[in-house]
């Protein structure tokens, strides 16, 4: 199967590539979702360190669960993985900890990104400190140790300083070609190169481009956004005018949209529906097509039939000022959570949850939402089916659950809306709430809506 260039996809990056054919793309950039600068602890078992995840744009905390014992027991027990040594060396060394899971969720991916490359092809893999030498062993491991070319030091001039730390101001990206007769345009731009001594081949650069500050004009509020500056070297560098150029975690578009105006043709990925539908309506208002997101209610129907975590996460994204609770398991009931932008004057929380449901409606359901809601002291809850819900038993419920008030305007603190609804444009009365990207307030309850709804 091929893909569509020019062309978005909402889901996992492995479930649509493992369906893309052999040797199709130019050039792969990837940030995959990772932020070690505040997970660290966590990553290595030590759960002191957590923050508050419940703002963020994607979950970069990698506990140890059992989707990670999953993919470890498929690699170890494929011996003929290419990164099955790598990894059953790290099971051995790191034990069963959030780092582990994470480098076998990226093992799985990069085999696929290595199959897609082209033999002229060539790959970047963003990171940070923290993770970057696991990484460069998985990546020896699947592209070939004699295909590592520069480990590049991309620093931008931020970070905070310590009595006990140096300045964390730098990321790494690790850049890596399919085979001998890769593509290269070395960029004329100042750079410091330091040839690695010893065994290692390649050099070390290090760019010196400004992050985006907060009054930066590119900046769309999006936590993780690089600057073009940083993707336009590494796409004018490692391709040529009508190359293809995939980001399998696409996030906010700086791939997407430094590939477009350099005249390449692009695919982007991305488990987010709003990061989707930020680059489409936001970043580029070109009318991008988008697979995966439901343009009708029929299609959700089927998005909710064949993928309910999917639907779950892209339903929950339909309120605004709401993200999905990427956990997917154990979560309670909770789908997803937003932030009330104004305390309730009768309730002392500002929190807000979501459930979705993509099958026939049940009332038990409902039930165990409501007393999750009350359980965790949340002001505003809804509960989102596909269909209208018309059972007066659910109403009834709904109604005794009671009210809170903001200024002259009462809410509901339940509410019962649908799919079928958004697609006709209604919506459940809802307090002001915050942009979870930002942090700011929303002025316009329809804004994240109508980037996804141009066709």
């Amino acid at each position: 199967m091929s893909f569509s260039t020019n062309t978005l996809y909402y889901g996992d990056c492995l479930d649509w590539m493992e369906q893309w054919d052999d040797q199709s793309v130019d050039l792969i950039y990837l940030d995959p979702p990772f932020n070690s600068k505040s997970q660290y602890n966590i990553l290595f078992g030590n759960r002191s360190g957590g923050v508050d995840a419940q703002y963020r744009a994607f979950n970069d905390t990698w506990a140890w669960d059992e989707g990670a014992a999953d993919r470890l027991a498929r690699i170890e027990n494929a011996v003929a993985h290419p990164a099955h040594k790598a990894i059953s060396g790290f099971h051995t060394m790191l034990g069963k900890c959030g780092m582990l899971g994470y480098l076998t969720y990226m093992a799985e991916r990069l085999v696929h990104m290595r199959r897609l490359l082209k033999p002229t092809g060539s790959i970047y893999l963003h990171c940070d400190p923290t993770a970057s030498h696991y990484l460069k062993a998985v990546m020896d491991a699947i592209f070939g140790q004699n295909n590592f070319r520069n480990e590049v030091v991309w620093t931008y001039g931020l970070g905070g300083s310590s009595k006990r730390l140096y300045s964390k101001k730098h990321d790494i990206i690790l850049f890596y070609s399919r085979g001998d007769e890769y593509y290269f345009n070395k960029p004329w731009v100042p750079a410091t190169s330091i040839r690695m001594q010893g065994q290692k081949k390649g050099a070390l650069d290090v760019w010196n481009i400004p992050s985006l500050n907060n009054m930066a004009k590119e900046r769309l509020g999006y936590p993780t956004q690089k600057p073009l500056a940083l993707l336009n070297r590494i796409i004018e560098a490692s391709s040529k005018p009508g190359d293809i150029t995939l980001d399998p975690f696409c996030g906010c578009g700086t791939a997407i949209e430094s590939a477009h105006n350099l005249g390449r043709k692009f695919v982007g990925i991305d488990i987010s529906a709003f990061a989707i539908e930020l680059i489409r309506g936001k970043r580029l208002d070109l009318g991008i097509p988008a697979k995966g997101i439901p343009a009708d209610l029929h299609s959700a129907r089927l998005l909710a039939r064949d993928s309910p975590f999917n639907f779950e996460s892209w339903a929950v994204t339909r309120l605004p000022g709401f993200i999905p609770n990427t956990k997917q398991v154990g979560d309670g009931g909770v789908d997803g959570k937003g932030k009330i932008a104004v305390k309730p004057d009768n309730f002392q929380s500002r929190l807000a949850l979501a459930q979705a449901k993509g099958g026939k409606f049940n009332l038990s359901s409902l039930r165990d939402f409501l007393h999750v809601t009350k359980r965790d002291n949340a002001a505003f809850g809804c509960y989102i089916s596909l269909n209208d819900v018309r059972s007066e038993a659910a109403a009834r419920e709904v109604a005794e659950f009671g009210r809170f008030q903001i200024g002259a305007t009462e809410y509901s603190r339940m509410n019962l809306w649908s799919i079928e609804n958004y697609f006709d444009n209604r919506y459940p009365p809802m307090p002001p709430m915050l942009d979870p990207y930002n942090g700011k307030k929303i002025r316009d309850k329809l804004a994240i809506h109508r980037y996804g709804r141009k066709q």
